[in-house]
Order: C-alpha cells, then structure tokens, then sequence
C-alpha cells in the first residue's frame, strides 16, 4: 500500500443517464462520451437492445459495439468491461445496466431461480447480491469512463377524486436496486418531453441546481475539462 498525491487527472467518470424508454438515453450517452474523448474511436458501447446505438453512426461517427443477448448476468457484464479494457477503449457505454437487475438472467432472475432451490428468499440473495455487487465495483474499479443508461418506470397510486378511484402518478424509479445512484459521480435525469436533462446526484457540481439542459458533446467536454483541470496532463487521459 501506498499513499500519493491526489490529482484530478486520476479520475475516470462513472455516471448514469436515467430515463424512461424515448428520454434520449442512448443518444446522450454517445454525445457525453464523444465531448469527453479525444479519438472517438476508442469509444465502444455493450448493448443489451441489439442494433440501437447503430441509429446513430450517420450522426456520431464510427464507435466500437459489444451486441449483448441475454441472458443478462451479472458475469456476463463483467466479462464485457474486461473486454473493453483489454481492446484499450477510452470510454464504455452501457445501455442498458438495468437489464442486469431485471433482464432475462439477471440479478432478479437468479434469486427467484435460487429461491425455488433454498426455499428461503433471504439466503437466496446471500448467494446473489455478491454477483450483483461485483458488477458495480468492477465499474467503479474500472480505468475507462464508463456512462451507463438506467431504464425508468412510472409509479401510480389510487387517489380518490370525485368519489372515483383515479390513478396519480407520484414518481419514476429507476430500474435498478435501491440506493444505486449513490454509487455514480454524476447521474442525469432525463425527462422524456423535451429529452432534457436534470442532476439528481453530482459529484462534479457542474450541473447539481442547474436548470434543465438539452445534453450535447458540450456536456462531455464539460466533464474532460473537469477531470483535466490540472495543466499538461491531457495526454494522459486523451
């Protein structure tokens, strides 16, 4: 073990984009990671929804693509960041890391099938939640910036109006285990209308108490230029 100098330009982003299906997560991705490298080459995106990213090479230019067919565990995303990291990429994508949790095979998936087996739901997850974990320190642990899209669904509850039982939305939820946005330096929300974009977490402070943003490469360049803001160290992260 050893202790050195903390330097800005050890940072590699780990954020996510949230946002129902149509918010513009896919999209938003490629335009943060192509304002924060400098080869857009060296980009590559896993995704578990084959041929979306592809919509946009008219647009963005050519990146790399893992196509991920389920099943979705988690040693499968695993094994895609590692071959990410041995192909030398710069920055990761991946759309979408809520099919980890709620994918076929994913986390959710394993402990029901686990559960059939112990009988017991609680020692089931004993068995799951380090699979699941070893997902996210492998993201965090990761030296690539590594943008991942998180699915979103609407919760409702009944509220009387009228003496009728109506539906009321009351929040969106991220599709992903609780507390998981606590492990991201930034997340943006993104709001499906305008396919504009809010910090619910920002580690960074560029955008936390912002007004509402259309996401472009400005953005990226935005986090490079944060990661990077000790002079003559661009070459290391570029």
């Amino acid at each position: 073990m050893e202790f050195k100098d903390a330097k800005h330009s050890d940072i590699r982003i780990k954020m996510a984009l949230a946002g129902k299906s149509g918010a513009g997560k896919t999209l938003g991705a490629l335009l943060i990671a192509k304002g924060l490298v400098s080869d857009f080459s060296t980009v590559g995106i896993m995704q578990t929804e084959s041929g979306r990213a592809q919509c946009y090479l008219s647009k963005m230019g050519a990146f790399k693509v893992l196509e991920m067919p389920p099943p979705f565990s988690p040693s499968k995303f695993i094994e895609g960041i590692e071959v990410a990291e041995k192909l030398g990429l710069k920055c990761l994508i991946i759309d979408s890391i809520s099919d980890e949790w709620t994918g076929t095979g994913g986390a959710l998936d394993i402990h029901s099938n686990v559960t059939e087996t112990v009988k017991n739901s609680y020692t089931a997850w004993k068995k799951v939640t380090p699979q699941h974990d070893a997902v996210f320190n492998k993201i965090l642990q990761s030296p690539m910036h590594i943008i991942c899209t998180v699915k979103k669904k609407v919760d409702y509850i009944l509220e009387t109006v009228n003496g009728k039982q109506v539906p009321k939305k009351v929040g969106v939820k991220d599709i992903q285990r609780d507390d998981t946005e606590y492990k991201w330096m930034l997340q943006l929300d993104l709001d499906q209308e305008g396919n504009l974009a809010k910090a619910s977490k920002d580690n960074t402070s560029l955008f936390q108490g912002k007004e509402p943003f259309k996401i472009s490469e400005q953005t990226g360049a935005s986090i490079r230029n944060w990661c990077l803001q000790t002079k003559g160290e661009e070459n290391v992260r570029s």
